[in-house]
């Protein structure tokens, strides 16, 4: 089944984090289909004292050089997938002149490309971590987005397998889905389930979340599960996944928050992981 992924691209070709960790996560990628997107800033504004043919002209070889360093990482990145067994007919990539911020744009991308999740690395990351200081237009993120979120901060490539914490919410079993759709076929991957949950209670989320996994053809020797009653669920997330080296930690979240990162980050354990999480990529769905 074809799944179609967009990856945010840095100028910086050292900051590959989402390509690369796509390239290490998939072992199969006959059926991978990734558009790698980016934005190009506006230049400087003219007054309208300073408009003139000279000025005009400066402005335009201003963006026309944003464009051509823009586009060379682009095309850098591209090389890099197809270095990592992507087929070259699959990739596209999509510069866009920046509408509103950087983020804004990339979550206004996710929403109309109905790709199948967006992959941010680490770059993308401090620019999410600086706007909690910033204001940004409350009017784009008055619907809840539809995209999973996979948040990488750094890559290990022998990683593998997936934690999926589930809480009974149907966020959660949201993001069983994906998870299941996103591994079907690719065998590679183990899921644990992991719950903190009343025992009765935990049962009962356990195999719904199986039946998400198995509705998906996701096959169930392949998924295993940890059960605990209480604990700092983050802390105990953390660990579980640098001991076993999992590629990726998914969970979902929901909140009635307008603002794009309150929504992201809804709770305590959320926002350890997303701070703290290292090796793993963050998967996030609503």
């Amino acid at each position: 089944m074809e799944k179609h992924f967009m990856i945010t691209v840095s100028e910086d070709k050292s900051c590959l984090c989402g390509v690369r960790f796509a390239g290490y996560f998939f072992s199969d990628k006959q059926n991978i289909k990734a558009t790698l997107f980016t934005t190009a800033p506006k230049p400087p504004l003219l007054w309208e004292n300073e408009h003139s043919l000279t000025a005009d002209i400066h402005q335009q070889k201003q963006l026309q050089n944003i464009h051509n360093q823009i586009n060379t990482s682009l095309n850098n990145a591209k090389q890099v997938c197809t270095q990592l067994g992507f087929l070259p007919e699959n990739m596209n990539t999509k510069l866009q002149n920046r509408l509103f911020s950087k983020v804004s744009d990339i979550i206004q991308e996710g929403e109309k490309g109905l790709y199948d999740a967006v992959i941010i690395g680490r770059r993308g990351l401090t620019m999410i971590e600086k706007m909690f200081d910033e204001s940004v237009s409350e009017e784009l993120f008055q619907q809840t987005f539809t995209f999973p979120l996979w948040l990488c901060r750094s890559v290990e490539p022998n990683r593998k397998n997936v934690l999926l914490y589930v809480d009974g919410s149907e966020t959660s079993y949201r993001m069983a889905d994906h998870v299941g759709y996103v591994l079907n076929g690719d065998t590679q991957h183990r899921v644990t389930i992991m719950i903190m949950d009343k025992k009765e209670n935990a049962k009962n989320i356990l195999a719904k979340t199986t039946e998400h996994l198995l509705g998906n053809n996701f096959p169930k020797n392949l998924i295993d599960s940890i059960i605990l009653e209480k604990g700092n669920l983050a802390k105990l997330i953390l660990e579980e996944a640098k001991s076993k080296g999992y590629a990726a930690v998914a969970l979902g979240r929901s909140s009635g928050e307008q603002h794009i990162l309150k929504r992201i980050f809804k709770g305590e354990v959320c926002y350890a992981l997303f701070k703290e999480i290292e090796g793993a990529a963050l998967w996030v769905c609503y």
